[in-house]
């Protein structure tokens, strides 16, 4: 499923270019990092839940991790632009050509999970390589990610960092 949002597409294309670039260049990324031609757009964890309460499914949406663009060495300066929220392990949002896109899961296991929307041709594979700083009850914990995200078949491989992951 696909989502407007409420700016007109060319707005927050332009918005999200110039936000993602001047992150970049902040944080001492080359523009290589998110890739000069990047699809992705930054993506809100109250946008993806709002759309995922709407749609009335039988979860809580309790679960729920944030992918930030990372560094080489996965370290996230605190206005990395948020590009992933995943729900509820079932669920992955994202932004693209402005619009709010909603990927379903597919393959689930502990090292990876693969999501898809058919209708959008987009599919993101999630290679888990690390997972740390665990809560004391072991409830939430950050992940180390490589990201491969298809959309109408071009590969973008981007460094994640998922941050407290879970409940």
């Amino acid at each position: 499923m696909t989502h407007p949002t409420d700016k007109p597409p060319a707005l927050v294309a332009l918005l999200s270019a110039i936000l993602a670039m001047g992150c970049m260049l902040a944080l001492g990324w080359s523009s290589t990092a998110l890739g000069s031609d990047s699809r992705l757009a930054q993506i809100g964890y109250r946008e993806a839940l709002n759309w995922f309460h709407s749609q009335n499914y039988a979860s809580s949406g309790a679960w729920l991790c944030g992918y930030s663009l990372a560094r080489e060495d996965y370290s996230v300066a605190s206005k990395a632009p948020r590009l992933l929220v995943e729900v509820d392990e079932r669920y992955l949002y994202l932004k693209t050509g402005g619009q709010l896109v909603e990927l379903t899961g597919g393959t689930q296991g502990p090292k990876r999970s693969e999501y898809q929307n058919a209708g959008a041709r987009i599919r993101v594979t999630l290679d888990i390589l690390k997972r740390n700083n665990f809560s004391e009850y072991q409830e939430s914990h950050d992940r180390q990610v490589l990201a491969h995200v298809e959309i109408a078949d071009q590969i973008e491989t981007l460094t994640l960092k998922g941050q407290s992951c879970g409940t």
